[in-house]
């Protein structure tokens, strides 16, 4: 049974913004994707003012220009000092706003709430600080460096050069961060709290120090992700930020908003097991939560953005999750996994495979999985590989993280 709540105050998405490395907006992103055009290459990255520390390998760099319309809008001193997980944000929320037909209605902003996900916040910053620190043996760091890395830095930005002044927050839970903050807002809005909410989120990991602590995991590819495949080699971190509006039904109907679909399900658990290693069974409990608070049958046939990240473990581990949560029917479903077109996006990955999908539900057309060499027996699933005609009524995006978080979002279609 539906809950009173969802009865009332059913939530609809109405903006979507992104920067990646698929593109600077959205509609560069989804052609990309739907083209079969990745964003995953090599990449050099020094650290902090060093020459003699690199790294060099596999990565998914935003695009130069992602931040042009935001200097465009904004002052160079409204700028300044903004850690780079926050300037990418603050323009995906910038894209979002707009194609929300929000960004200059400021009474609706003023009342607006966010909610915005980051796993691990200013890299960059705290990096140059620890360069002072350590390296150059400096006696203190720049005084605005605490501000620049703290994680709801991006939150804060937001607020300040868009006018938001509701409840807002930063979620943090690893890799399904803005996945969740997706969902909380779901339900800060189906709670009748908020009318109109701004969530997704954000990240900027490809530093030097935070690529070589992925390094150390031994996750990282050598060539390029390869969800699901035979003789995948692992992950490739990505950057970037993706934001969504979400508002009520009746506030985007009050005032003739477009509606891309509604964001009807959400599901989240935690494994209490492994930090690293992933539970099946809780990830399709997750998965079958999302559908009840849906209201969705798991017989129905979906597109399902699967969290992919294209290590031997995780795909493992997410194909036996599908095979627990859809027993019957899940031959019905296409599988899509977009980190092997724009990486993982650690904190924004969860909002940017929202978008991609809703995007591939509206155009009634599923992007394909890249880089496949051929079916792994233990993930046997029924993967889009070229693109691909699929008029699914729901999309179904997963994200498990580390530490058995694990999130699932469910959006439907929206009747024109």
């Amino acid at each position: 049974m539906l809950s009173e709540s969802r009865r009332v105050n059913k939530v609809v998405i109405t903006g979507i913004g992104s920067v990646s490395a698929l593109g600077n907006d959205v509609a560069s992103a989804w052609d990309a994707a739907i083209s079969g055009r990745g964003g995953i290459g090599p990449i050099k990255r020094y650290a902090e003012g060093q020459q003699d520390l690199v790294f060099e390998g596999i990565g998914a760099s935003v695009l130069a220009g992602a931040l042009a319309p935001l200097r465009a809008r904004f002052s160079e001193k409204q700028l300044s000092g903004v850690d780079p997980f926050s300037a990418f944000g603050a323009a995906a929320t910038l894209e979002a706003l707009t194609s929300a037909g929000l960004l200059d209605d400021k009474a609706a902003l003023s009342e607006a709430a966010i909610v915005y996900g980051s796993a691990s916040g200013g890299h960059a910053s705290i990096e140059a600080g620890y360069t002072r620190m350590f390296y150059e043996r400096l006696p203190n760091v720049h005084p605005m460096t605490i501000p620049r890395y703290m994680g709801s830095a991006a939150v804060s930005h937001i607020s300040i050069l868009f006018g938001v002044k509701g409840h807002s927050l930063a979620v943090s839970s690893a890799c399904a961060s803005s996945a969740h903050a997706i969902g909380e807002a779901m339900h800060l809005i189906r709670a009748g709290r908020a009318s109109v909410a701004i969530t997704g989120g954000s990240d900027a990991s490809l530093t030097f120090g935070s690529l070589q602590g992925w390094k150390a995991l031994q996750a990282m590819a050598p060539d390029t992700c390869r969800p699901f495949s035979l003789d995948r080699k692992g992950m490739v971190i990505g950057e970037g930020a993706a934001t969504l509006v979400l508002e009520s039904e009746a506030h985007a109907r009050a005032r003739g908003a477009h509606v891309y679909a509604e964001l009807a399900g959400y599901g989240s658990t935690a494994d209490a097991g492994h930090i690293t290693q992933p539970d099946s069974e809780r990830a399709a409990a997750a998965i079958k939560a999302a559908h009840r608070d849906a209201g969705l049958s798991e017989a129905v046939p979906v597109l399902y953005s699967a969290h992919g990240t294209g290590t031997r473990l995780n795909d493992r581990a997410e194909s036996a999750a599908l095979r627990l949560a859809y027993p019957d029917s899940l031959a019905a479903n296409r599988v899509i996994a977009t980190k092997s077109a724009h990486g993982h996006m650690l904190g924004a990955g969860g909002a940017m495979e929202l978008i991609l999908g809703v995007q591939a539900l509206v155009a009634e057309k599923a992007p394909p999985v890249l880089g496949f060499l051929g079916r792994d027996p233990e993930c046997d699933l029924p993967l889009v590989l070229e693109p691909e005609a699929f008029a699914a009524d729901a999309l179904v995006s997963s994200s498990f993280a580390f530490g058995g978080l694990n999130c699932v979002l469910i959006a439907r279609r929206y009747p024109a």
